[in-house]
């Protein structure tokens, strides 16, 4: 038994990177991602049509986009402020248009970019929705589609483009369900014959991919550095690392990487708080936040104290010394964290209690004392204190 103790204490108030080898046509430099990224759009057909959000669906058909009014997309140096989007897995820029299996070193097709160059349909399931996000500003293309030959037989296969406003653009691709499918070469065309760059001469087909791939082309010239900035806010603490390079801060921190690539935020709460959650960013739950900025960025890691558990009666949690006090049976132990409780205790009822501590936040060893910023009255029954200071 640890002895009761009064007395008057002073106290003061996953590496991800880009992969070294990269190609280019001397305006955009190619390169494939460590680790595959997919945006979480919508991708709802019900959802109601805005400037923000469309959809649509069929066989060679296509749909004209105005991208946001606050940027123009520069697609081989050329401003565009429209896109148009077809069916069979292209974007074309200044074309409104729809084509496939044509090859991108060829004039005459019209500045495009082709996500999967196949000849493709959405007519019986799935479709192309198009949302607009923020946090970084970005456009995101997906598709749902099959290959025209297997139309109608439920082999959807899921793949996107993102755009973002400094002219990067990346294609995420998920492993085809397609039981036969060609690629007449997936990539992007400036359609002069000579400026082209096809994921699939440097990469293989995506028709291939086994695995989840993303890949990015970025524009020569374009901003090569930005920050991600982390911002703590709650009455807990915690710890975020970013990886690469691995940093692990519990204050505001920064850390500088090339555009577009992927940065995974892990957080971890300290002992007696919880993580609540992201904020800004693009960020959201309580999980691994993977990010690609192209822009600056700024995400807020919220941290609270866990006052619901500090003190536990058996298997049963409270928020207070005095709640967990009232509810208590005879004889009976009260479990405290190795924490200040600023409270006073009044101890009135005729029963014998143990106040025992201080635990650590898993209550699975004693760590410290718990000390009771108060005062403790004892009017009736008796209270027994296990290495409890009181000040």
């Amino acid at each position: 038994m640890r002895h009761f103790i009064c007395k008057i204490v002073a106290i003061a108030l996953t590496t991800v990177t880009a992969t070294a080898f990269a190609a280019t046509d001397g305006s955009y430099t190619l390169s494939k991602l460590d680790t595959a990224l997919w945006e979480s759009i919508d991708a709802n057909p019900l959802r109601a049509i805005s400037s923000d959000y469309t959809y649509f669906y069929g066989d060679d058909e296509y749909l004209t986009y105005s991208l946001p009014a606050s940027w123009q997309f520069k697609f081989y140096d050329q401003p565009y402020s429209q896109i148009t989007v077809d069916t069979n897995g292209n974007i074309w820029f200044g074309s409104a248009r729809s084509a496939y299996s044509f090859q991108l070193s060829n004039a005459g097709f019209g500045p495009v970019g082709a996500v999967w160059n196949e000849d493709l349909s959405s007519l019986y399931g799935g479709g192309v929705f198009i949302e607009h996000l923020t946090a970084p500003e970005r456009v995101v293309i997906q598709w749902q589609t099959e290959t025209m030959t297997e139309e109608g037989s439920s082999r959807q296969n899921a793949f996107e483009a993102v755009l973002f406003n400094n002219g990067t653009i990346r294609y995420d691709y998920k492993p085809f369900n397609a039981a036969s499918a060609t690629d007449a070469g997936s990539g992007i065309s400036k359609d002069d014959g000579t400026s082209y760059l096809s994921v699939t001469a440097n990469y293989g087909s995506p028709t291939t991919f086994v695995s989840p791939s993303s890949f990015l082309f970025t524009p020569a010239g374009a901003s090569t550095n930005v920050n991600l900035n982390v911002l703590f806010a709650g009455t807990g603490s915690g710890t975020v690392t970013l990886a690469p390079p691995g940093t692990a801060c519990n204050t505001t921190c920064s850390e500088q990487y090339a555009s577009g690539t992927p940065v995974t935020i892990h957080p971890e709460a300290s002992m007696y708080s919880l993580f609540n959650g992201w904020s800004g960013g693009n960020c959201t739950g309580t999980g691994d936040c993977i990010l690609a900025p192209s822009a600056d960025v700024t995400v807020i890691a919220t941290f609270d104290y866990d006052i619901t558990r500090q003190v536990m009666i058996g298997t049963t949690y409270y928020s207070s010394v005095q709640a967990a006090y009232d509810a208590t049976a005879d004889d009976s132990t009260l479990k405290l964290w190795a924490r200040n409780y600023t409270e006073s205790l009044n101890c009135s009822r005729p029963i014998t209690v143990t106040l025992q501590g201080g635990y650590d936040s898993s209550y699975t060893s004693i760590i410290g004392d718990p000390v009771l910023n108060g005062s403790l009255s004892i009017t009736d029954g008796a209270v027994v204190a296990d290495g409890l200071v009181v000040q």
